[in-house]
């Protein structure tokens, strides 16, 4: 099932690539508290020539996910800073015999005012969780 998930991941930001996001190219580095693994290292980038942001974090066994997502629409002088196509994995253990897993795509926004973001947004997927599930970060980004 996870290859399945990396294929589809791959061939649906190669597609996106096509589109072109109105970006400067910058960078910015962050931390947040939300989805994919409760505490997130964000990176968001457009150095490649394509906006991408990563965020995840790896907290042992008991908590862990990664989203990668492809802004597909920047507007960095605004408060809604951008919109995206995001997908990711998260894994969030319950007992020490059980845990649950998601393993999503969707579509999510940022809105962002100084370093200060909040990012909400709608995924549908597979795993322990119905459809359609909310996914939220909030946090802070620095400019690289």
């Amino acid at each position: 099932m996870f290859q399945n998930y990396k294929i589809i991941s791959c061939a649906t930001l190669f597609t996106l690539f096509s589109f072109s996001a109105t970006a400067e190219e910058s960078t910015s580095i962050g931390l947040s508290l939300g989805s994919p693994a409760g505490a997130n290292f964000v990176i968001k980038s457009d150095e490649l020539g394509f906006p991408l942001q990563v965020s995840g974090g790896y907290w042992g066994d008991k908590v862990s996910g990664v989203e990668l997502g492809y802004n597909f629409y920047q507007q960095k002088d605004s408060f809604f800073h951008s919109a995206q196509v995001i997908t990711g994995y998260s894994d969030v253990e319950k007992n020490q015999f059980e845990s649950d897993k998601w393993t999503y795509a969707g579509i999510s926004a940022t809105f962002k005012t100084g370093g200060f973001f909040m990012e909400p947004g709608l995924t549908f997927g597979s795993g322990d969780y119905s459809n359609p599930q909310l996914t939220f970060q909030i946090g802070w980004l620095w400019d690289l």
